[in-house]
């Protein structure tokens, strides 16, 4: 959650409860369970408090969003903040980035009224779309595949902004998060010379040479094929690992 996009996160999360309790209820449904009314009443609670976090995160989000002279208070964000468990830099610089963009401040106004409903879902209609063929034959390096397959899953293009991001996570969980910053200003020019979008058909080569300056000796491991705990936190359900599962090697 610390490296995800929390605006992103605060509009979208109230889709994930809902579809686990749609998928949940079409497990029971076909297994032929009785008697789980008290398991979907619970759900239901859970998703009416999460809709009214969200709300009121989007609210406080969106003010300076909408106003892009009003000074970023900490105050003003404090529910966000604990609801999303980041901090206060964090979240000021992911404001600071959509009024960079301009982005409009509807796009952020408002949840997602809808709700699943999978008994109304024509599955004739849903596509399967599994490119890991095509993005094994474009990306020609194992690290490239991995961090694609990883950040993007069906896509064969995504927005310089979320590449950006999903390398920068990358370089900050290498500890090398300066390298990052060092690498900003041709990042830019790149993104600015592919017109914003990385495509596996047209910038496969551009792409691999990316991945492989975080994948390098120059980094202390090599984020796509090493399995790491990312920070230690007073986040509930964030403990250290107090003993390496059989197979697993600790290095510093």
């Amino acid at each position: 959650m610390f490296t995800s996009h929390v605006i992103h996160t605060a509009i979208d999360q109230n889709w994930d409860m809902k579809g686990l309790k749609q998928v949940l209820v079409k497990i029971l449904k076909s297994l032929e369970v009785n008697g789980y009314d008290a398991l979907i009443t619970l759900l239901d609670a859970q998703i009416k408090n999460q809709n009214l976090q969200s709300s009121s995160c989007i609210k406080a989000i969106n003010s300076f969003v909408r106003n892009p002279k009003k000074t970023i208070n900490q105050d003003d964000l404090a529910n966000s903040i604990s609801t999303y468990e980041t901090d206060f830099d964090f979240i000021q610089e992911d404001i600071a980035k959509y009024r960079f963009q301009r982005i409009k401040y509807e796009c952020f106004s408002v949840l997602h009224p809808w709700a699943y409903d999978l008994e109304q879902v024509d599955f004739k209609y849903i596509l399967n779309n599994n490119i890991n063929d095509k993005v094994i034959s474009s990306l020609s390096t194992l690290s490239a595949r991995v961090f694609w397959l990883s950040h993007f899953k069906c896509q064969t293009s995504v927005s310089a902004d979320d590449f950006f991001q999903a390398l920068r996570e990358s370089w900050e969980i290498t500890k090398c998060a300066s390298a990052y910053e060092e690498h900003l200003p041709a990042y830019l020019q790149s993104a600015a010379r592919h017109d914003y979008v990385y495509s596996i058909s047209n910038n496969a080569q551009e792409i691999c040479d990316l991945i492989s300056q975080v994948t390098s000796d120059n980094a202390k491991f090599d984020t796509t094929t090493t399995q790491v705990k990312t920070y230690d936190g007073h986040f509930e359900g964030a403990p250290q690992i107090k003993q390496l599962p059989a197979g697993f090697s600790q290095t510093a």
